[in-house]
């Protein structure tokens, strides 16, 4: 048995039964959720998927999206979510990368996975959750309904075997897929229960989306420490004041530009937030305003943490029973090893800035079919995050730059490249160039700055437009700046850095 596996069993050890999860005006105890993996289970057997195989998962936030991610791990089925956002071009990539086996979807997103995955439809493996089922698809609920609710572990499974695979935005346009194993898993989440002192009585909000690393190791927290989950299909600030009032919700997990809006809402102070006690916000730098201004409004700190998928992903995080120190994201967590090392991998004293290192069990196995990108980022045995920060004397971490062109929207992770990659199609281009320009509510939108070919004309708007037929909406321009040419770094590249510059200077 794996740690991952012994988490997921933890749900049968609660005694009496207790409502263990919340969704959309319905409760399920832990019994009944480990009786819905165990069907879940037997079901993805009975399709003849075995240890090993890839399950590819393209679904709004649901109790099932949770289940079959436990179901995978019993079984030994490699999982692979994908956020339900992306389009249908990024998700067929994803889909011949991952070499999936079977992909499972829910009705609302049925026509988008057809378009997108012909070869699975052909062959008829498309299996549609939901109570309706659909011609040429097969039905979850037929595959779960005489299957027994016992699911033995396949017995060959240990900790290294991979339990699912992740695609997190990539340097070369297209995303890397990352490999996670049952003991990366299974020990982060452990860490996390123990670093942030979990106790029973929490209960705890979650709209993350469970295809995000972030939103998955949430998912599995109510297992591993039998606390109360309010599960939500997407992000609604208003829900989220109901839905603390009626359950006295504790903690919620969560992104800046969801803490931003919930600070700004028209009836927030109509709301009686007094069972706030942990918020927890990561996957984008947390405005230092926005800190302060939640905690004038609201009574309650906003604890900022840092991880990445490659790490499965939390690797550090403030905490409640910790002296909040503005500015950092933490101590790291229990079993997980930060080190700041310079170009020449030394490592650098308290105070000094350099790159951000991380070793321990949640680090990631590698990239799929990378092994040179696996080679570069785990070299030494030690992932390189290319993040830049330093650790103070007190073991705490500061964050001093993000990846040099990534872009955060909203919590959402992309590349510049993808983005140019799209615009260049169009024939009026000649060259594009992305930047993030900052914004108030998603803390950063993607800019464009384009250079047209001669004698071409083209509009912003249908520039944009053309952007979204290939990209999914966080990932389209806001805005596009049109120049006679980009300025240039000493090696020929595009400067982002001046481009960026431009920006503020406005």
């Amino acid at each position: 048995m794996t740690i991952l596996t012994e988490i997921i069993d933890s749900l049968t050890r609660f005694s009496p039964p207790y409502d263990l999860l919340f969704f959309e005006g319905e409760s399920y105890s832990n019994l009944e959720v480990y009786g819905r993996i165990c069907r879940l289970g037997n079901a993805l057997r009975s399709t003849g998927m075995q240890r090993g195989d890839m399950l590819m998962a393209h679904m709004e936030n649901c109790p099932d999206a949770a289940n079959l991610y436990s179901a995978c791990a019993k079984t030994g089925i490699v999982f692979c979510p994908t956020m339900f956002l992306l389009s249908a071009e990024e998700l067929s990539w994803i889909a011949e990368h991952s070499e999936a086996r079977y992909l499972v979807t829910t009705p609302n997103l049925l026509s988008k996975v057809r378009l997108a995955c012909p070869d699975l439809s052909e062959k008829n493996r498309i299996i549609l959750a939901g109570a309706q089922g659909e011609p040429g698809t097969i039905s979850l609920e037929e595959l779960c309904r005489e299957q027994p609710d016992v699911l033995t572990t396949d017995p060959e499974l240990s900790d290294e075997d991979v339990a699912a695979l992740l695609y997190t935005a990539g340097t070369t346009g297209r995303p890397k897929g990352v490999i996670l194993s049952h003991g990366n898993i299974g020990s982060n989440v452990r860490s996390v229960v123990e670093s942030m002192r979990i106790t029973r009585d929490e209960v705890a909000l979650s709209a993350l989306p469970l295809s995000h690393s972030y939103g998955l190791t949430t998912s599995l927290l109510p297992a591993a420490s039998g606390i109360t989950s309010i599960l939500m299909r997407w992000f609604d600030a208003t829900r989220i004041f109901e839905y603390t009032e009626r359950f006295h919700i504790r903690s919620i997990p969560g992104v800046p530009a969801m803490f931003i809006q919930l600070l700004n809402h028209p009836r927030a102070p109509q709301y009686n937030v007094k069972s706030w006690k942990r918020l927890q916000s990561g996957a984008a730098p947390l405005p230092e305003e926005v800190m302060k201004a939640f905690r004038e409004k609201f009574g309650v700190y906003l604890y900022e943490g840092y991880g990445l998928t490659e790490a499965s992903p939390v690797v550090s995080a403030q905490s409640p029973h910790l002296a909040v120190k503005p500015g950092s994201v933490g101590p790291p967590i229990e079993g997980v090893e930060i080190k700041i090392r310079d170009d020449f991998e030394r490592e650098l004293p308290p105070g000094s800035p350099g790159e951000i290192t991380v070793h321990g069990p949640s680090v990631m196995k590698g990239y799929f079919k990378d092994p040179e990108e696996t080679e570069r980022a785990l070299r030494g045995g030690w992932l390189h995050t290319g993040d830049i920060g330093y650790i103070d004397e007190d073991g705490h971490l500061f964050i001093v730059e993000r990846k040099k062109d990534l872009i955060i929207t909203g919590g959402f992770n992309l590349y510049p490249s993808e983005v140019e990659g799209v615009l260049q199609r169009h024939p009026s281009v000649a060259e594009a160039a992305v930047v993030g320009e900052p914004d108030p509510i998603r803390g950063e939108v993607v800019h464009s700055f384009v250079v047209l070919e001669p004698g071409m004309q083209v509009t912003e708007k249908e520039l944009i437009e053309f952007a979204r037929n290939s990209l999914v909406y966080y990932k389209c321009p806001g805005r596009v700046t049109f120049l006679e040419e980009l300025p240039r770094t000493f090696l020929g590249k595009p400067s982002r850095r001046e481009l960026r510059d431009r920006l503020v200077e406005r």
